[in-house]
């Protein structure tokens, strides 16, 4: 068997993140991949390289075979059949299987590949593999089809591999990026598939079976970073002790809006949003924050606009809550208009705005789930400004302090 090193695999690699996670369209190369990231550099006495699969039967079938061509073309390993491992100078090279995770307890490992992670036992990673790697200080290469927003946290860790932790990084492959696959097969199979099918198999999109909330947001479109910001900034904020969350955003005299920075406070109050604001955001004047902050506030007896304005803030806010259609077609139509113009965009530092705008769902009345207290917080602050700004239906009532 003949191993490429073609430019993503070259790219991926020679990557010095410690954790790698690898989001490929079907017949990307990944299992190829994931057996050169087990046998590249060299290997001293006492390795343990695991490759573990969803389920044993799995790594059998799929693995191993690949795994053996390779070792029976090198010196000197024995090649053991029954433990699915390949052996030498006491390096062992093994295939192992997930689904009996509480037998690959108490080995050090040195690196390991999580196969189709999004299928892993949850928890897998977290509670079985990180601590076997934590004494040899040995890396993990995580990789797989997306399975939408899986029970365990592959998109999780795909999001953090976006963000700036040196630990971490991730990339996103289609089928086409492989070289395995024709585009004729790839039309063939857009024609046998449905459109979420085929974005989640063959582009290596999260996607959910479920509305979503910004359903007009694409990743591959709206996440990027700006060559430069304008000098016009705002800010929305939602307020809540879990989450305290706010979202700045450069406005172009085109009416683009640039999303490039987020705080999101655990267990907070306004006053400490509103130091974090003034120690990151300088040049941020105008806010727009959730209407009922006028009424009340969530750890204090003045408001949360109240305090606001005393550190100098200008409050915008609707007098009474927009209605949750209202906020996400305002949202959606600057993700993208019925001329299919993008006026907004996302900086790939805002981790919890992406995750918002690809996992909240809307409910059965078409506005806002709000099942998941992990989630909607950063969309609340990001559709409050574009809903007050660029909102579909034109409102009267308004308040605008200081």
């Amino acid at each position: 068997m003949e191993l490429v090193l073609t430019k993503h695999r070259e790219e991926i690699l020679k990557h010095p993140a410690r954790f790698k996670v690898i989001t490929a369209g079907r017949r990307f190369g990944k299992s190829v991949l994931g057996l050169m990231y087990l046998l590249r550099g060299q290997m001293q006495q006492g390795s343990n390289l695991w490759y573990i699969t969803p389920n044993y039967r799995q790594g059998k079938l799929t693995v191993w075979p690949m795994l053996k061509s390779i070792m029976r073309t090198q010196h000197g390993w024995k090649i053991n059949e029954t433990e699915l491992s390949c052996t030498q100078s006491g390096v062992t090279i093994a295939i192992k299987g997930s689904d009996a995770a509480d037998s690959l307890r108490g080995s050090e490992l040195t690196r390991c590949v999580l196969d189709e992670y999004a299928y892993q036992k949850p928890g897998v990673f977290e509670e079985v593999i990180y601590p076997m790697l934590t004494t040899t200080k040995g890396g993990a290469l995580m990789i797989g089809t997306p399975d939408g927003f899986s029970n365990n946290n592959f998109y999780d860790y795909f999001i953090k591999g976006q963000g700036d932790d040196p630990l971490w990084k991730s990339w996103q492959f289609r089928t086409i990026d492989g070289g395995f696959v024709s585009e004729e097969e790839l039309e063939l199979a857009k024609s046998n598939l449905d459109e979420q099918a085929y974005r989640q198999e063959f582009m290596a999109s999260f996607e959910t079976a479920a509305n979503r909330a910004a359903w007009a947001f694409d990743r591959s479109k709206h996440v990027t970073k700006a060559t430069d910001l304008s000098s016009y900034r705002v800010a929305g904020i939602d307020f809540n002790v879990d989450y305290m969350s706010a979202v700045c955003a450069s406005v172009y005299g085109d009416g683009t809006v640039h999303y490039y920075d987020e705080i999101r406070l655990k267990n907070s109050s306004t006053e400490q949003l509103c130091i974090e604001m003034k120690k990151r955001w300088p040049k941020v004047v105008e806010t727009y924050p959730d209407p009922a902050g006028t009424a009340r506030s969530t750890t204090s007896h003045r408001s949360d606009h109240q305090i606001l304005r005393e550190h100098g803030f200008q409050v915008y806010a609707r007098r009474r809550h927009p209605s949750h259609r209202d906020r996400l077609n305002a949202l959606n139509r600057k993700l993208r208009n019925a001329k299919g113009e993008i006026k907004m965009t996302v900086d790939p530092r805002c981790i919890y705005l992406i995750k918002d705008l690809e996992q909240v769902q809307r409910d059965r009345q078409g506005g806002i789930d709000k099942s998941n207290y992990e989630l909607t917080h950063m969309l609340d602050a990001c559709s409050y400004f574009l809903e007050y700004r660029y909102s579909v239906v034109q409102k009267i009532a308004t308040s605008i302090e200081w």
